[in-house]
């Protein structure tokens, strides 16, 4: 199973990265697997750690994509890296393996401390629905124009029937993204 989280990884001079994330987990152990070129694989070699942030709040996801990262954060204590101030929870993990791949090496990281912050609330399809337009807007190079509009017609029922004022917002902001990247193509 693939859970979407926010992926916090710093360099050698402690700037911090975010980058939504697609990670497995099995047991103590995150499994993270990065496309070449990126700077979450870039930090991961230099650094050997991360943070995992679980968090349902979508503008998070979007503003990764479009390049806004100026996140409210709070630095680990004893581990190296940065949290996002209003998540569920983290955990901090440290890369114990390296499974090379020339597209996407994997990163096997064993969980150093989980930390809880507050209780997730319950899922919502709007949230859902927003988080897969930001996996379409960061593959908009590789896909055909009609297929992201079908996809994007379908996944805004849900934002309709089940958004609230956040996740309406965040629909917009991620729509508009993907209309800016169509029209470079």
């Amino acid at each position: 199973m693939i859970i979407e989280t926010i992926v916090s990884t710093i360099d050698k001079n402690e700037r911090v990265n975010f980058s939504p994330f697609g990670i497995k987990k099995k047991n103590k152990q995150i499994f993270i697997s990065p496309y070449i070129p990126s700077k979450t694989l870039i930090n991961l070699e230099a650094t050997k750690c991360a943070v995992i942030n679980y968090t349902d709040d979508t503008s998070f996801f979007v503003n990764c994509i479009i390049g806004n990262k100026k996140f409210k954060k709070k630095r680990c204590k004893k581990f190296p890296g940065f949290f996002l101030e209003d998540c569920f929870g983290y955990e901090q993990v440290k890369v114990k393996k390296i499974i090379k791949n020339k597209l996407r090496p994997t990163f096997v990281c064993e969980i150093d401390k989980s930390f809880h912050i507050k209780n997730y609330e319950g899922h919502n399809r709007a949230k859902a629905s927003i988080i897969e337009a930001c996996i379409l807007a960061s593959r908009v190079h590789l896909l055909g124009k009609q297929k992201i509009f079908n996809e994007l017609s379908y996944l805004s029922i849900a934002v309709e029937k089940t958004a609230g004022s956040l996740e309406k917002k965040s629909w917009k902001k991620i729509l508009n993204y993907i209309n800016k990247k169509i029209d470079e193509k």
